[in-house]
């Protein structure tokens, strides 16, 4: 199995995974930034109630060409409209900071978004390629790539994602 994807394939199946979510009601919403490029991305507005305020999550789920990997980007929105500082965000999803000579697990940075040009955090994709080659799950090559890596990052954040995806 390949830890990587080409950017088709991964067009391919968030499709997929958008076609499922219709059926499940869970909200992905598929975004088509450039047809002609195909360039599109997954994108999935939640809120919730945290330390007694209404919070609004903002998933994204898009293709690095550089690490030819999804990338998980994230915001989430107090209800004053005001953005999680680093520390919340780590708080927030029970991310243990690491000392400085510990190896990361996740690591979750603030960037300018590839497409919308705005701050967001972002689980950096460097690892993503050996993370996928050691799982060993799916290694038929119709296994969904990125269904498969998106509940791999959502269960290491503790977002839960519906079994019947599978």
């Amino acid at each position: 199995m390949s830890s990587t994807v080409s950017r088709s394939v991964f067009n391919r199946e968030i499709r997929e995974i958008y076609s499922k979510s219709l059926t499940l009601g869970d909200n992905w919403t598929l975004i088509v930034v450039d047809q002609n490029q195909d360039i599109n991305y997954l994108e999935k507005s939640i809120q919730q109630l945290y330390l007694n305020e209404i919070i609004t999550l903002i998933y994204h789920i898009i293709y690095s060409e550089s690490f030819s990997v999804p990338v998980l980007y994230i915001n989430i929105f107090k209800s004053n409209g005001s953005v999680f500082k680093y520390d919340e965000i780590y708080k927030f999803f029970s991310l243990k900071e690491l000392d400085s000579d510990q190896e990361p697990i996740l690591i979750l940075t603030q960037q300018e978004h590839p497409i919308l040009f705005k701050p967001f955090y972002y689980m950096h994709p460097c690892m993503t390629s050996h993370w996928m080659n050691q799982t060993k799950l799916g290694s038929d090559e119709s296994f969904n790539f990125t269904l498969k890596w998106l509940s791999f990052v959502f269960s290491a954040l503790r977002i839960p994602i519906d079994i019947k995806y599978a």
